[in-house]
This record gives structure tokens, sequence and C-alpha cells, in this order.
């Protein structure tokens, strides 16, 4: 059976973390060279890299950045902001990347999937897809212009299949650093329109709403930002509640998770 992964995702505005709330409002944290130390430390199965600001100021990726990244982690390494060409995804992967999460480029030209995909395997290549419900319906949201596009979600999501993406990636804008829990009503709806992995982005507030993603919502690996920044042993705790809820995860033979107890919080003790 396969692993749940456990996925912290790092938001970053150029070198600075923060914690976004909503897609507009943003707590800065501390430097994002910090946080990789962090995490590479304790349990995670992979780790993404977002630079959020890339995109909207016409920046290239941070190739420094990921190359320093890349020395000291010791899990997939996965990067997105700012990709728009074949030599973009070259130089991250050339600096150490494992994966690209490309976005924007994507709700542009389709086809960019295909080219990348076909370039250096659909097992570099994620697809980023931010949701927002707007007068009842899901849409794609761009974060460029915020508001949600033309496309149709579930026909845009087959597409992104189609065109050879090896995985989703998806953010809901609604439940974006509102520790309600990822919508479940989403996940549902994309994990069952396709066929590749699902990764949920998007409400953790509580470490049993990540087992939520998987029972519920149907998706493959769970991924979180804000809940990570400010709990000691947090990926830790996290992967303790998903094994509780009987979540196959990959677990460190340093750590024994059954001696565990959480808090009413989610907090180990």
């Amino acid at each position: 059976m396969l692993k749940t992964r456990l996925i912290p995702c790092i938001v970053t505005k150029n070198d600075l973390v923060v914690q976004s709330f909503g897609f507009n409002r943003y707590l800065p944290i501390g430097n994002v060279k910090t946080a990789i130390e962090f995490f590479v430390n304790w349990d995670v199965d992979e780790i993404v890299i977002m630079d959020i600001d890339a995109s909207r100021e016409g920046r290239a990726p941070n190739v420094e950045l990921v190359a320093w990244a890349a020395k000291e982690c010791f899990v997939p390494l996965a990067v997105g902001g700012g990709i728009k060409t074949l030599e973009h995804i070259q130089s991250l992967l050339k600096a150490g990347a494992d994966k690209v999460c490309i976005n924007s480029v994507v709700r542009d030209n389709l086809a960019f999937v295909t080219q990348a995909s076909n370039a250096f395997g659909d097992q570099c290549i994620t697809v980023s897809v931010d949701v927002a419900k707007m007068n009842g319906v899901y849409g794609v949201y761009d974060y460029l212009s915020r508001n949600n596009t033309d496309l149709d979600l579930t026909a845009h999501l087959k597409a992104i299949e189609k065109a050879g993406a090896g995985e989703i990636l998806l953010n809901s804008v609604d439940r974006d650093g509102s520790r309600q829990g990822y919508d479940i009503e989403l996940l549902q709806m994309v994990s069952s329109a396709v066929n590749i992995p699902v990764i949920a982005l998007g409400g953790v507030g509580r470490f049993e709403h990540l087992a939520d993603a998987v029972t519920k919502g149907g998706c493959q690996a769970v991924a979180a930002a804000n809940i990570f920044q400010h709990m000691e042993h947090s990926t830790i705790a996290a992967k303790a509640q998903m094994l509780s809820s009987g979540l196959p995860v990959r677990l460190s033979s340093e750590v024994k998770y059954e001696d565990f107890s959480l808090d009413i919080l989610g907090r180990p003790f």
C-alpha cells in the first residue's frame, strides 16, 4: 500500500516566509533558510517552497536558494513561483530540485505541461491549481487578478492530467489560513475527476484534518503551511495523528509514534 505523504509548504514572498490568510493577508514569519533547516530535521516526506510573488513581480525562480536548499534537504524538494520556460525548469532541476510546481503558466498555455513532462518526465511536474467558490460554483482562481477565471474547473483538471502532469496540488483559497479544515467537497470533486495523485492544501487547523483529506476527500497526499510554523515537533505530531487515524505513513525509526498522546489541540504530550 502506498504511504500517505506529509508535505510542509513553505510560502514565501521572495526570501521571507509568510503565513497566508485568504490569499490576501500575510503574516511574516522569518527567513526561508531557517524554515528549511527546521523541516529537514523532522519527519516529512517532501518539502514545497512556493514564492508567491515571483510571477507577479516578473522574477525568475531563485536558483541560488534552491541550490542551497538541495544541499540541506534529505527529502524530495519541489519548487514553485516564477516558472515560465523549460529553461527555468532545467535550471531548478540542475540546482537540485526534484520537482517543479507550475501554476499561472498552465492557465495561459496548457501545452507547456506536455512540453515539460516530455522533457523532464511527468514525475517532475506538479501543477498547482488554486480554487475559489464564487456564487456557489468552484472556479479556477487567478492569484494575479485576484478573481476566478472563465475556466471550467473539472474540464481544466482533466486537461491538466491529459497534458501529462504527474500530480495536482489543490489549494483552496477559501480555506487558506481559516484553520477550519480542508474543503472536503472540493477534494472529493477533484479526486474523482482525475486519476493522478491529488495533494490537498488549505485550511488545516488541527492535525486530525490531515487524515480527512484522505479518508473523506480521496486525496493521496496532504500538505499544510501555517500550522507548522509555530508548533514544536509539529511534523512529528502530524504523523502521529495520521497514524492514529489509520493512514499508512512513512515513519522515522528514531521516533516512537505509539508513545504519543495528543492534547485537545492535537499537540503531543
